[in-house]
């Protein structure tokens, strides 16, 4: 995964859409990005100690703030920012402009529209059938009328 700035990951980003616009995917993902995560703590000897260390640092992991990990991925290319606190809102304003951007480019799903029509056409096939049906038995009924 390629960890880019903020700025070239927003410039990238309808790249990646522009790849996946005939076919493929793009995966977006926005999380709170912890600092510990990945890093194994020595245990100690003490379980005491080791539960009053835990919940210090868990008090102390709330007043924390956090960077904001932002990714996209795609099946060939993987791309990710941080963003730092103070820079969340600005950067989720130029996101949204890009990301609005790439969808609006995006053409409807074919299948939905597909499968509407060929309901709708297997509909009117069997209303079609059961008229001709009804003609053919009203017209046998007069046949039979006429010759009796």
């Amino acid at each position: 995964m390629v960890l880019l700035d903020n700025e070239k990951f927003l410039a990238m980003l309808p790249d990646l859409f522009a790849d996946t616009k005939e076919k493929g995917s793009v995966n977006l993902s926005i999380k709170r990005y912890d600092y510990t995560q990945g890093k194994k703590r020595k245990t100690t000897q003490n379980s005491e100690e080791e539960a009053m260390r835990q919940m210090v640092d868990k008090l102390s992991l709330d007043d924390k703030e956090y960077a904001t990990l932002v990714r996209a991925a795609t099946e060939k290319k993987k791309l990710s920012t941080l963003v730092a606190p103070g820079d969340l809102d600005s950067f989720l304003a130029h996101y949204h402009g890009v990301f609005l951007a790439c969808v609006a480019s995006m053409k409807k799903n074919e299948r939905a529209r597909k499968k509407k029509l060929a309901v709708k056409k297997a509909t009117s096939a069997k209303r079609l059938k059961m008229k001709m049906k009804a003609r053919a038995a009203a017209a046998k009924e007069q046949q039979q009328q006429q010759e009796s």
